[in-house]
């Protein structure tokens, strides 16, 4: 990839997401890392550790409004471990510096946090860290993470607990090497240092993993998914299972942050809402925005079939605490609307991933009431340039459209609607390869959504 063009993707990174990269540097060999896996073709972006100049001039571009985000990986970047950058502090200060308010997002493996760097986060201020834990047990850590782990974990989590530091913990789960019992324990065990929240993320493999790394995909999300209901009905720290299956727009609550506004009103995991403010809201991301910029918003939550009222005693802008999944804006969701309005004399085929199938369905046919509009039809892409278990819509490429469409029983429809998120700011797929390319083999305009 040119050089310019790295450069380009970093500055987009900044302004359109306030992901802030500053290193693709690692310090561990997690056996479930993605880019061990990668088919042959996969484009990504690699900088070591960027310099101070380069740093100082990306932090110009951030916005002030919204969370700087710091070692996630949303982009064709590898990030890698924050930390692990020799100017790290110098560059969480002139954050600092510029945003005196703004929260700041970590995600980190741990492995450099010791008291120093916990008494500078408190020092900061408004520090969030997303803390990859994937295993506490010393040697389960050094089976996944590789041996150069801090494998002795259980200081670190123990000393976090004086700081005034808020955190999130997250274990990306094998159930096929350890079992199901383990990963409970495990998750228990996390429970006990108080993180705001655990994630809980299915690895993904492709035909490129190693075969120990290989499982049956959806009898293995079935039972993590039984596994984390139970443990969300037994004890306080909300424990959430990504990615979610989605089937429909109810807003259904998979948590609540203990001592949050929301756990202090009385709301409880798996309460429906209803209306918030005496209004119906369309989806769970509008009934969170909504709730998020309310102060005191009262909401009508739905209980084991009863309705109840619940207000959050907050302020305008503060969160809620409240933990709902994360599906379509009521603007995208227009837009599937005037996608299917405006071309009614059109056949327009809807394609998603196998993940998104049940949600765009449900929202087509049943929300917006077009299942007996025989020229629209939804369906799923099945994902045959990664393989393995991959069935996200992020992960699709032109490959994978261009197979389902071979294989097209009718004639092709004159419009295609794809996941906006299979390409890049160029328009691009994970293998480089422009949208552009289908219409013009298939002879059909495509629109991104």
């Amino acid at each position: 990839m040119q050089k310019n063009k790295k450069v380009y993707y970093l500055y987009k990174s900044v302004q359109e997401d306030n992901i802030l990269p500053i290193t693709s540097k690692c310090n561990l060999s997690c056996i479930f890392c993605s880019h061990k896996q990668n088919p042959p073709g996969v484009e990504t972006i690699r900088f070591g550790d960027l310099s101070l100049k380069t740093i100082d001039d990306l932090v110009s571009y951030l916005d002030s409004n919204k969370p700087i985000i710091i070692g996630e990986s949303a982009t064709k970047i590898i990030e890698g471990e924050p930390l692990v950058h020799p100017e790290f502090k110098k560059i969480l200060t002139k954050i600092r510096d510029q945003y005196s308010e703004t929260k700041i997002k970590i995600t980190t493996n741990a492995d450099h946090l010791d008291k120093e760097m916990l008494q500078f986060f408190e020092d900061l201020n408004n520090i969030i860290l997303n803390i990859s834990v994937n295993y506490i047990d010393p040697e389960l850590r050094k089976t996944v993470m590789g041996v150069n782990c801090k494998s002795d974990i259980h200081k670190t989590f123990t000393a976090i607990n004086k700081f005034n530091i808020d955190y999130h913990f997250s274990m990306v789960t094998l159930p096929n090497l350890f079992g199901r019992d383990k990963i409970k324990n495990e998750l228990k065990e996390m429970a006990k240092y108080n993180p705001l929240s655990i994630r809980v993320f299915m690895p993904g493999y492709t035909e490129y993993s190693k075969e120990n790394l290989k499982f049956d995909f959806h009898e293995t999300y079935d039972n993590l998914r039984k596994l984390v209901h139970n443990l969300n009905l037994e004890q306080e720290i909300p424990i959430v299972i990504e990615p979610p299956k989605l089937e429909n727009l109810k807003k259904n609550i998979i948590g609540v942050i203990k001592n949050s506004p929301a756990d202090k009103a009385g709301i409880k995991y798996l309460d429906q809402i209803i209306k918030i403010n005496k209004k119906k809201l369309l989806s769970r991301v509008e009934a969170f925005n909504s709730i998020k910029k309310a102060k005191n918003p009262t909401l009508k939550i739905k209980r084991n079939n009863k309705l109840i009222n619940k207000k959050v005693v907050k302020k305008r802008g503060q969160d809620s605490g409240l933990i709902l999944n994360y599906d379509l804006s009521q603007k995208k969701i227009k837009n599937i609307e005037r996608i299917i309005l405006e071309n009614k004399n059109k056949d327009v085929l809807f394609l998603t991933s196998e993940l998104g199938y049940n949600l765009i369905n449900y929202i087509i046919n049943y929300h917006l009431e077009f299942k007996k509009q025989s020229n629209i039809k939804v369906d799923r892409v099945i994902n045959t340039f990664m393989k393995g278990s991959i069935i996200s819509a992020g992960l699709l490429t032109n490959q994978d459209i261009n197979n389902y469409l071979n294989n097209y029983d009718n004639l092709i429809p004159e419009l295609l609607i794809l996941p906006s998120v299979m390409y890049d700011i160029f328009n691009n797929d994970l293998s480089g390869l422009n949208y552009k390319n289908i219409e013009k083999e298939y002879k059909s305009a495509i629109e991104l959504l």
